[in-house]
């Protein structure tokens, strides 16, 4: 039986989520003074996208040779890679987000470097036009910024899954939190909360991060009244593994194909993306690579696995093996698919979810809507626009974490919190969390979550039109009244893996339902939103932001001017 809780966990600045935005928010705030405690629905360093970085860092190249004494082109400048993240984001970004990105992320990463983190070399990617990608691993990064946690004395409550935010008079007080290990629920109470929960690509059935990355943050923050901005734009990247099995599910990370100039081939033998871009070809940027290959499955050109073949056979063997046993190269690849590519040059690929440009909306100090509520890293919207640029994502948990740091430690010192904690929220949250657990029959959330990403694939993904986006919303509809008839196998409730898939699911239909409506609003195909029925972008009437919150219990869309500050939209 779930223990009621007995004990409420008090502290200054609450941070959901450990990972590398997370993690940088409680070094901030912890620079004050203040009590810092960070609650992480998996273990810190092995949880969550960080890790699975490659990773890079995109800082403008002229202060990646200043500061960090990479080889940089002195020709770039913050204004310069202003511009390219724009320009990427095809202008959906928040201007004023852009410029503190493009002015901080240089301070940010020469901090990493100060703390031991080691920068291997700087690279040029697609959508840049220097060289800017700092290059490293995304387990160094966590490592670093874990000792330095460490140092700090931050509380880190390990397995405990943040369920519903605790409300009064419109401002955040802290969370419900069950804890995994044992099943029993926790609240935490708190002067100011960071949500640092990362992305929601495990919405789809075809992702390459982790498994817990659902939607948690997005969907508690949408319940507790928080504003949504460009939730129509999620990232899709062009590849991961079909074939050969022992990678399958695996990212195809671009090192073998892009720096070895690898071809991308459909069933006939064609490079495909000559038709998309003759001129930078495997080159071209990750938005149009991945609707080249979403065009060729979709049209019968694909492997007979269902996906596209992508090629190293026309290169003598000789360089693929330097390449691999180049001690150099080491942040640039990853053993099993260095091994594999020797073995096999050709794979099978598929395009698969990744990273989501829309979020919470948030200003430059990184506050919400909700008093006492901040966001950073991916769960926060606007600094991306439509579309991400490579590094871009990493600089960004460092830029925004020690902003929410800074800011919601300010808040707590300035705002002692006194109200009440909602014992009754407590106890629905008890009714609730255990309603899949306690029936005696009903749905598998194992077969049902697979049902979810099976419908965001199919309706929800990379082309939409407007019968499929109308058909999906139904569909959500009818898989909500759904949730409370789910019910788990295992009745454990220590590491149930199960009674958080049905947990989670609720979470995943909130976010499906925002980007559906996003996407069906917006009439244009823009970045990384591509509509079959509308097939241009169209500047005259779709240069501005959707705005979602939940107003009433019905989820509401308006729209609004975009925050430019110097960099106007071509129309």
């Amino acid at each position: 039986m779930m223990e009621y809780p007995n004990k409420i966990l008090e502290t200054d600045v609450l941070i959901i989520g450990s990972e590398a935005a997370g993690a940088r928010a409680a070094i901030e705030a912890s620079k004050h003074g203040l009590d810092v405690s960070i609650i992480t629905k998996g273990r810190m360093t092995k949880s969550g996208a960080t890790i699975t970085a490659i990773m890079d860092m995109s800082i403008d190249s002229r202060s990646a040779k200043k500061l960090l004494g990479l080889p940089g082109d002195e020709r770039d400048s913050p204004e310069l890679y202003f511009e390219d993240i724009v320009k990427s984001g095809a202008y959906m970004n928040n201007q004023k987000l852009v410029e503190l990105h493009v002015k901080e992320a240089p301070l940010r990463a020469k901090e990493l470097q100060d703390w031991g983190l080691r920068w291997d070399t700087v690279n040029k990617l697609p959508g840049h036009r220097f060289a800017r990608s700092c290059m490293s691993t995304g387990v160094a990064l966590m490592a670093t910024l874990k000792y330095e946690v460490l140092k700090l004395n931050v509380k880190v409550f390990e397995d405990t899954m943040a369920l519903e935010f605790l409300k009064s008079k419109g401002k955040i007080l802290g969370v419900i939190a069950l804890d995994l290990g044992t099943g029993n629920l926790m609240v935490f109470k708190s002067k100011s909360t960071v949500l640092a929960t990362g992305g929601a690509a495990q919405v789809y059935l075809h992702s390459t991060t982790a498994k817990e990355m659902v939607g948690d943050g997005y969907a508690m923050a949408y319940r507790a009244g928080a504003e949504f901005v460009d939730m129509e734009f999620p990232q899709f990247m062009p590849a991961a593994y079909l074939w050969p099995p022992i990678v399958r599910g695996h990212p195809a990370s671009a090192n073998m194909l892009w720096t070895l100039n690898g071809w991308l081939l459909n069933k006939y033998g064609e490079r495909f993306l000559a038709n998309w871009d003759p001129e930078r070809m495997e080159k071209t940027t990750r938005d149009v690579e991945t609707r080249a290959i979403w065009n060729e499955i979709q049209e019968g050109r694909g492997s007979t696995r269902g996906g596209i073949f992508a090629s190293l056979a026309h290169l003598p063997e000789r360089i693929i093996t330097d390449f691999i046993e180049d001690p150099s190269k080491a942040h640039l690849k990853w053993t099993y698919e260095a091994a594999d590519v020797a073995k096999e040059k050709v794979m099978e690929i598929i395009p698969h979810s990744h990273f989501f440009d829309g979020g919470l909306r948030i200003n430059e100090k990184c506050e919400t809507n909700l008093k006492g509520l901040f966001a950073a890293g991916e769960v926060a919207g606007g600094l991306n626009g439509g579309n991400r640029l490579s590094g871009v994502a990493i600089a960004q948990t460092q830029v925004q974490g020690a902003n929410a740091g800074k800011t919601a430690a300010d808040y707590a010192l300035k705002n002692p919190s006194s109200e009440e904690i909602d014992e009754k929220a407590i106890e629905d949250m008890v009714k609730k969390c255990r309603s899949s657990l306690d029936a005696k029959e009903g749905l598998s959330p194992i077969k049902t979550r697979v049902k979810v990403q099976e419908l965001a694939w199919q309706k929800i993904g990379l082309v939409r039109n407007e019968t499929d986006l109308k058909l999906a919303i139904s569909e959500i509809a009818l898989l909500k009244k759904d949730v409370p008839k789910l019910c788990t196998q295992n009745k454990s409730s220590i590491y149930n893996q199960e009674w958080v898939n049905a947990l989670e699911i609720e979470n995943m239909l909130c976010v499906l339902e925002m980007i559906s409506r996003g996407a069906l609003m917006r009439t244009e195909s823009r970045a990384t939103h591509v509509r079959s029925d509308y097939q241009k972008m169209d500047n005259q009437n779709w240069l501005k932001n959707i705005i979602i919150k939940q107003v009433n219990g019905e989820m509401k869309l308006t729209t609004n001017p975009l925050i430019v500050t110097r960099l106007n939209p071509i129309a």
